[in-house]
């Protein structure tokens, strides 16, 4: 889906060597510049198509091992090492760059023509007073969609999950669902308190839970749970795929938890990677079953929640006028 932003790698990722990534089926070679700017150019040096992210930064951008063609930010040639001819010459050679922007420790990439539409979306409660948050990058082998369903998807929890997020115990929960033109969102109007880990570590046993799942495109999931004023946390994930059929995941976690935060992580930051880990093997699973037994046709019922109104959003469908519905499912 072009036309926006996906994040390509986390700043601390990006150092002196540059770093190959792909977004949408087209390799990238993300770099920096020796004055620290972010950037990202086709992952082929048009001379001899060696990938230029084997190469290293210079002074004058991002040298290729093989000849040591070397290409600035804005993919520009600014060197021919062998080459007897003045860079004025040679500065007429191109190589395809992004717009690039970092920002709340992301490296981000504008995947659209022209210049770019609009900011990078902001992660919530970013460094605020009293949150804490952490983030985990997972590669999926599996397709976007599969992916941000998935997140958003209550039924597998007590599965995928069981004992970690929700357990053997169930309730009936009435869910309130919305929408827009690029987004989908389900809010769960009488949830009780999970019969698992999570819940009994999370959650107060009399807490009124306020839970919503959103989803907006290109391919951004965000669930928030606020139990209390000082007891809330929030998963935001931003899926960048790669190909049909593998996905790079950045997942920001962000919770307060007063005044305990700094304990409350030493549990909850390792249960978060075991839940996610979970979830990367059966997204696996299913990926080579579908390959295994043909495209896929699913179906849809109601304990699906959002599921058919992001399929429809990412088929280019908006959802904007839709009325409001109301689903009913047991977790």
């Amino acid at each position: 889906m072009l036309g926006h932003w996906y994040i390509a790698c986390r700043s601390s990722q990006l150092g002196r060597q540059p770093l190959a990534r792909t977004i949408l089926d087209e390799p990238l070679a993300v770099f920096r510049e020796t004055s620290g700017r972010a950037a990202a150019v086709a992952d082929r040096c048009p001379h001899r198509h060696l990938a230029l992210s084997r190469g290293r930064v210079t002074d004058k951008g991002l040298r290729c091992a093989y000849h040591g063609w070397t290409w600035d930010a804005e993919g520009r040639c600014t060197d021919i090492p062998a080459s007897c001819a003045t860079a004025e010459s040679y500065s007429r050679l191109k190589v395809a760059a992004k717009p690039v922007k970092e920002a709340q420790g992301f490296i981000w990439v504008w995947m659209g023509a022209g210049e770019p539409e609009r900011e990078p979306l902001e992660f919530p409660r970013f460094n605020h007073d009293g949150w804490h948050h952490w983030v985990m990058e997972r590669v999926f082998e599996g397709s976007g969609f599969n992916c941000v369903e998935n997140f958003l998807d209550v039924p597998h929890t007590a599965h995928v999950h069981r004992g970690l997020f929700r357990g053997d115990e169930s309730h009936e929960i009435e869910i309130e669902i919305t929408s827009g033109e690029d987004w989908i969102q389900a809010e769960f109007v009488n949830e009780k308190r999970m019969d698992s880990i999570i819940g009994k570590l999370l959650v107060p046993a009399d807490a009124k839970i306020l839970h919503t799942d959103r989803f907006q495109l290109p391919y951004v999931t965000r669930v928030d749970y606020r139990m209390t004023d000082t007891r809330q946390y929030i998963v935001m994930s931003q899926c960048t795929p790669e190909s049909s059929d593998r996905t790079r995941v950045f997942t920001y976690m962000a919770y307060r938890f007063s005044p305990f935060g700094p304990l409350v992580r030493l549990v909850f930051d390792p249960l978060s990677r075991l839940i996610l880990d979970q979830d990367v093997k059966v997204i696996a699973q299913q990926t080579a079953d579908i390959k295994r037994t043909g495209p896929p046709r699913f179906l849809y019922w109601e304990t699906d929640a959002i599921a058919r109104g992001i399929r429809d959003l990412l088929d280019g469908k908006s959802l904007a006028g839709r009325a409001p519905e109301r689903k009913s499912l047991r977790a």
